[in-house]
This record gives C-alpha cells, structure tokens and sequence, in this order.
C-alpha cells in the first residue's frame, strides 16, 4: 500500500460524497488500499449500499470480506442465470439481522428463499424502503403478511401490484408498474402525502378518472407511463390540475397517436354511448406550454401513428421551449413506429444501423443525438458513417460477407466493451489480424463454437470477464475456463445435449486447471446449459 495517494488531501466529506454515487464493490474495487487514510475512511464510512446485481465473482468476494454489515444501509438481490446460488452463498456469510442500520431491501429474482427473508424486516428500526419483484399470488402468500406487517413504515416502495389495504400516510415515494385508471382514485386516496410517484397506468376511453381522483398537495415529481390508451389534452389538463404543487413530469405514452386526424376514432365516438376524445393534439407544443410553464423538467415520449416530417417539431420551436425552458424536442421515423420524444431524456440508447440511418430530426443543434447511442445492432453489412462515440455494445445481426474493412471501425469504437455475434465464423476474420481487443469485456455468440474458434477468443479477446457461447464439446469447456483467465460469468449452451451426460462440477475440478487450484466457484446445470460463477483470483 502506498503512504498517500491524491485523496489524502481531500476531507472526509467530499469522499463520502463521492461514494454516495457508487456501489460497496466498486468502493471496494476502486479505493481499497490506496493509502492509510482511505482506508480508514472506508472503514469509517456507514452508507454502503449493496448490489449483487449481475456481479463479478471477485467483486462479491472482495466486498463480502471488506464488508462489516452495521455499515450496509440498502441490500439489492438479483439472482439470475449469469449468478447461480449467489442469494444463498451470500446469507451463509451474513445473516440478515446483523444488517441492524439497513433501510431498503430490494428483491430483483424470483427465489422463494429470497422471500422468507422479509419476515426479519420488521425488526430494524430504521427500515423505509421495500422493492419487489413480480410476486405471484404463491408467492404472495408466503410473504404478504410480512409486507403488510411493514407498510405503514415506510417512505418508499416498489412494487409491481398495489398492496394498499390501509392508508400509508409516511409513503412519499411509490413506484408501481401495474395500475388500471379504475384503481387509481383508490390509490391516490390511500397515498395523499407522496412526494414521488412512478406508475404504469392503463387507461380506458369511457373512464372519467382525471376528474375522480383527489387532489395531491404534496406530489412534487411524477413519471407516468401509459401502456394503453391515449390523453387528450382537455384531460391531460384536467389531471395536471390535481397536482397543483409539481415540479417534474415525465410522460410515456405507447399507444400510437394518430396526428393525421384520428377519423375512425372520430367516427367510433358518433356511433358510442360515452364522449371519446381525439388525442392529436397532445403533440402541439403550443398547446402544452399553457400547462407546463411553472414546472422545472418536463419530458415526454409519444409514439405516432403515421410517418411525418420535421414540421411536426414547428410547435416546439418557439421561444418558450427553446430560450426560456431550453427544453429540447426531436423526431424519429426510423423506427417501426415513428416516435416525438424530449431530448437528452429520451434519446434513443438502442440504435439498428444501416445504410439509410439518419439521425433523428431535433430542434437543438448543440445536442449531438448520436453521441446517446449505447447499443448498436447491425442486421446487415455496412458502413460506419455516424458518431456513435460512446456506443458500450455491438450486436451483430448477420455475418453473411463480413470483413475486417467493415467490422473493424464499429469493435475499434472508443467505448465499446459488448460484442455479441449470431456465428462464429466472426472469430476466423479476427484470428488473421494481429491486433488484440482487450476492451472487450463481453461476449455473446449464438452458434455453436468449435475448438479452433474457441482458440481464437482466447487469443483476440484476451480480457473477457463475461461469456454467453454455444458450444459442442465439453473440453471446449475446459479451454475457455482456462485460457481466459479474467473470465467470471460463463453461460454455455450444449448444441448437442446428449453429450454432456458426463457433466458435474466434480468433473470440472478435475479437467480444469484453474478451477482444480482455486474451486471459488458456483455452477448450475441443466439438460440444455452450464452456468459458471468464478473468481479470478
């Protein structure tokens, strides 16, 4: 360990604010054993908020050994196939009691031993904050009572239904992905202090909810997400007038508006009992800003119906939206659906790229859309003629007349660090050139690798921490494992099942090298894959 380091000059202060923004195993990773100073400062620090979430095996460990469970104040859990037994190995090093400080626990896998966890919940003083998952009503019934035991506590809670039975006058923050515009008085009425709300509502056109629900004198932020239906903007205006005190709104609506003229919704209302609303004008900037003037951030995303053209963006270019609020509008019809969305907020991160891609229209000549991009899918050949400077993922589609001219200016992009490939032929192409990708730390192929491809990942891609491959043989396996040596998760899929009848993790610690002279590892194993958790160490 070095004697000082440039954070020794910094307060206390401004380091624990730094780790605000970080998880305990990239605290760990990052600034254990720099210096005697930041060490006690991590020893120090009592806000570690833990993530299992598609962890690293060696970032687990590190954090298990370097972690004292007074410090923890928020636990999330997310088991999946890339962590077998993960949940388990970490509640055999603690018990959940030890965590007396926690004060949110987050559930992001559908383990059932996961859930009998929340019964000891209710023994911490400070506990505010429950995530869940999608519960099914088994699994509801194992854990619904400890849920409902602790409700009224606390301030914040994720959920994918609405367990409110009884007024929560302490929530303030609710995140709830499932609501039907019949049950959202109901849940307003039950929630009247929140400060914060998420929610995914489903609406119905004959349903005078925006009318019916109470006012929220509290409620400061809302994000609303309208999975079905669509919003005129009478109710739209009617709704935002519940919520006299808001400050930030972000609205989502999937179901394409139609801004042609919506006549068959015209002609539908003619021949019904109810009064059904043309929504079109809900893209009129003109008309929004007479709503949304006195708000801080405003942002929204609305799919259309028809193609248009950047005249659609007129009514966002006026001095309002652009001098005064400096809130930017672009379009978008290069998707399935074309698309009217707020920009940084909602540009798109995921981009499939070909010949006749262009950048959407916006009416911000500062914002650089493509500099947003992360993922890019190519579905055929082509080539790189945009700035996708900060692109962390490649997903190529076909590998039908791929070659190195091509391919190389989208794996050489500064950022990237993700390649997934429909065949393997792709790693002949990189074997004949010399150059090694180490910033590539993921790798997904979808076919079946051969012996000889195999030797070519180890050799391109020396620095793979994740792996998702089809293989055919098992000691295609024990190459893999062995050569790469950074390598933790691994996922391998059997193109032939029948042959890997003689599969055990008793047989991996015998072939493998690596695995025989440190066995830190987990292993799932089923008839149609092998999933491997391992540390590097």
């Amino acid at each position: 360990m070095s004697n000082s380091c440039l954070f020794d000059f910094f307060p206390v202060e401004i380091i624990h604010g730094i780790f605000h923004y970080l998880w305990a195993h990239e605290i760990f990773y990052g600034f254990a054993q720099l210096s005697d100073y930041v060490d006690s400062v991590l020893f120090s620090y009592d806000r570690y908020s833990v993530s299992l979430s598609s962890i690293l095996k060696h970032q687990f460990d590190l954090t298990c050994r370097r972690i004292r469970p007074e410090q923890v104040i928020s636990i999330t859990i997310a088991e999946n196939d890339e962590t077998p037994d993960q949940s388990d190995l970490f509640f055999s090093k603690f018990n959940l009691l030890q965590f007396v400080n926690l004060r949110s626990f987050a559930i992001m896998s559908s383990d059932q031993s996961i859930f009998r966890q929340l019964n000891l919940l209710c023994t911490f003083n400070y506990f505010q904050s429950l995530s869940l998952p999608q519960v099914s009503q088994a699994y509801w019934c194992l854990c619904g009572s400890s849920v409902e035991t602790m409700l009224h506590r606390l301030r914040q809670l994720i959920t994918n239904q609405y367990p409110l039975t009884t007024p929560l006058n302490n929530l303030r923050y609710l995140t709830v992905t499932h609501v039907g515009c019949f049950n959202l008085e109901y849940l307003f009425r039950q929630t009247t202090n929140l400060r914060s709300l998420n929610m995914t509502l489903s609406l119905n056109a004959f349903s005078d909810w925006s009318n019916q629900i109470p006012v929220m004198n509290h409620l400061r932020r809302l994000t609303l997400w309208i999975s079905f239906g669509r919003v005129p903007m009478s109710r739209m205006n009617q709704f935002l007038s519940k919520l006299p005190c808001l400050m930030h709104f972000e609205l989502r609506i999937d179901d394409p508006i139609d801004v042609v003229g919506a006549e068959q919704l015209r002609k539908w209302s003619q021949y019904s009992n109810g009064d059904v609303e043309v929504p079109e004008d809900i893209v009129d900037g003109n008309q929004w800003k007479y709503l949304i003037s006195h708000l801080q951030t405003f942002d929204f995303r609305f799919c259309l119906t028809h193609r248009s053209n950047e005249k659609i963006l007129d009514t966002f270019r006026s001095s309002f939206w652009i001098e005064q609020k400096q809130w930017f509008v672009a379009y978008d019809n290069q998707e399935s659906s074309s698309c009217l969305f707020t920009i940084p907020r909602f540009a798109s991160k995921n981009v499939i790229y070909s010949p006749d891609y262009c950048t959407p229209s916006s009416t911000s000549s500062s914002l650089h859309l493509d500099e947003y991009v992360d993922v890019l899918t190519l579905p055929n050949v082509c080539r790189l003629t945009h700035r996708f400077v900060n692109a962390r993922s490649l997903i190529l589609e076909k590998d039908d007349g791929l070659c190195l001219e091509t391919i190389l200016p989208f794996v050489n992009l500064p950022h990237l660090q993700s390649l997934a490939s429909v065949k393997a032929s792709l790693m002949t192409l990189f074997l004949n050139y010399e150059t090694k990708f180490e910033s590539i730390r993921s790798l997904r192929i979808d076919a079946m690798v051969m012996g000889s491809h195999a030797k070519a990942i180890c050799t391109v891609f020396p620095r793979l921490e994740r792996l998702r491959i089809g293989i055919s043989d098992q000691d295609t396996i024990i190459l893999l494992i062995d050569r790469l040596k950074y390598l933790s998760i691994a996922i391998f899929t059997y193109c032939h099942p029948l042959s890997f009848k003689s599969l055990s993790r008793k047989w991996l610690v015998d072939k493998s090298s690596r695995l025989m002279a440190n066995n830190n590892f987990t292993c799932s194993m089923n008839t149609e894959k092998l999933s491997l958790w391992m540390t590097i160490e």
